[in-house]
């Protein structure tokens, strides 16, 4: 691996573990300039390594460059709200919301309702299982098939 490669691939790693630690720190994305910053790099690189990051499906951007997710997170206000005490953060569908109190460690609840008929659907999350006893999870497209149209998905 050429010197290059190196510093991008160092890059990359530290972009990503920050995105993260931002997520369940603030309950939000980080803005382009703020990961610029917070990684003493120019837009430009930040921009490149994000593009690389959604090259790997890692991270998913916005048409304007900025993030739209980061599993299981999501930057923009969704139908799946999870609540872990008292932070909250936005899913993109059932699964990332179930992916988040797991990636957390920590009991909660997603807000969910029925695509067909909006209908309040409420799943709990305790001791690191699904407590909610009834409900359906419905994956309309297979997992191997999600990043053909992950807007979709």
């Amino acid at each position: 691996m050429t010197v290059k490669a190196q510093d991008t691939s160092k890059l990359d790693a530290r972009l990503r573990q920050y995105i993260y630690r931002h997520f369940v720190r603030k309950g939000a994305a980080p803005k382009v300039a703020e990961m610029a910053t917070a990684l003493s790099a120019s837009r430009p690189r930040i921009k490149e390594s994000l593009s690389r990051l959604a090259q790997g499906h890692a991270i998913v951007l916005q048409e304007n460059g900025e993030l739209w997710r980061a599993a299981p997170f999501s930057a923009v206000a969704t139908a799946f709200p999870v609540q872990v005490g008292k932070r909250r953060w936005w899913a993109n569908c059932i699964w990332d919301a179930l992916g988040i109190p797991a990636m957390l460690h920590e009991d909660g609840q997603i807000d969910a309702s029925c695509a067909c008929c909006n209908l309040e659907m409420i799943v709990k999350i305790k001791g690191q299982k699904v407590a909610t006893k009834e409900g359906i999870i419905h994956f309309a497209v297979p997992a191997r098939h999600w990043y053909d149209n992950i807007v979709f998905t």
